[in-house]
């Protein structure tokens, strides 16, 4: 636990919220109930798979990172993945918190909430550790364009 304490209290949101969703994807996030039985689905249903699983690997990517494992990702620095990974959760979060709008309950309006956290603590750790966005390399064409 130690270790846990000596991590900027951005890191620890990250952590932390990300545990918190991975549990939250779990309850139910639509909820019907007709007397004394209901019937629900979770986040893991639909485009919400998708945000569960990034929510999955962003906590992987973080305790590498607190753990100091070094993983080669060529021009990427590891706090633009762990930005990026962080925004991504964000949004599919939002997304999937957009298309489960019927019957919502209180599980998605908690998850939302904790993934615009984890993204804003995200974004303020990698100001924090000077995180700079890839340069695009000179030459290269867009889409129907032509290079001078």
């Amino acid at each position: 636990m130690d270790i846990l304490n000596k991590l900027s209290r951005e890191a620890q949101v990250v952590l932390a919220g990300g545990v918190v969703l991975l549990i939250l994807s779990f309850l139910n996030w639509q909820q019907v109930s007709y007397l004394s039985v209901s019937a629900g689905l979770n986040e893991w249903h639909g485009i919400g798979f998708l945000a569960a699983l990034l929510v999955i690997v962003m906590l992987v990517w973080e305790v590498l990172r607190l753990m100091a494992v070094k993983v080669s990702l060529g021009s990427m620095s590891e706090g633009l993945v762990s930005v990026a990974l962080a925004l991504l959760v964000a949004l599919f979060t939002v997304i999937t918190f957009l298309t489960h709008s019927a019957a919502r309950h209180w599980p998605a309006w908690i998850g939302l909430i904790v993934a615009i956290v984890v993204a804003a603590a995200a974004l303020m750790r990698a100001r924090a550790e000077g995180v700079q966005m890839p340069e695009m390399k000179q030459g290269s064409t867009g889409a129907g364009g032509t290079s001078e």
